[in-house]
């Protein structure tokens, strides 16, 4: 459960940074070119609350993910046990190589990203496969909602000719958010 913890955190308290709680209407006005959530806290100087955040939630998330005996069941392959630990901490990353408000692919702003696509991508997507060698039933009704907001997202970002990250990224947060939520009341059940 501390994982979903972590992650309803992460999202309250990403929201407040950027606007009024929940979302002000002037963060969806004040949308610049091509900058993602990360790069809005560059722009309003919360960058350190924002990192901080992303820190203590990547910490929260791997600790989950390393102490619950759920993910220890035995029918899961211990490599994907393995890599589901190891995508759980991908958070941190966010929060050690932040984003400097440079221009440029920095190798901060590189480490970033890879750290960013894995907590997103792969992160649900390991907890997923989880969920398929424990409960399949609910495997089947869990990944299309997966499948559909992550592709909801990717016509967005076509949509929007790659000049607004910050809606396809909400799309994908929401797909991460009820992944892990849903699944986690899947595999808590007896």
């Amino acid at each position: 459960m501390l994982d979903v913890i972590g992650i309803i955190y992460f999202t309250l308290s990403t929201l407040y940074l950027l606007g009024d709680f929940p979302i002000g209407i002037y963060e969806f006005l004040d949308l610049r070119e091509g900058y993602a959530i990360s790069d809005y806290a560059t722009l309003y100087n919360i960058s350190t609350y924002f990192n901080v955040s992303a820190i203590i939630t990547g910490l929260i998330c791997g600790l989950d993910s390393i102490t619950n005996s759920i993910y220890k069941h035995r029918k899961v392959d211990k490599l994907l046990y393995n890599y589901h630990a190891l995508f759980s901490f991908t958070l941190l990353g966010i929060g050690l190589f932040p984003l400097t408000g440079n221009i440029g692919w920095s190798v901060s702003r590189v480490f970033h990203w890879i750290f960013a696509l894995s907590f997103l991508f792969l992160y649900p997507l390991t907890r997923l496969l989880i969920l398929k060698e424990i409960r399949k039933r609910s495997f089947k009704k869990i990944f299309p909602i997966f499948l559909l907001l992550n592709g909801l997202a990717f016509v967005v970002i076509i949509f929007t000719k790659f000049k607004s990250m910050i809606y396809p990224e909400y799309l994908i947060w929401l797909s991460l958010l009820t992944t892990i939520i849903m699944s986690k009341i899947s595999l808590t059940k007896k």
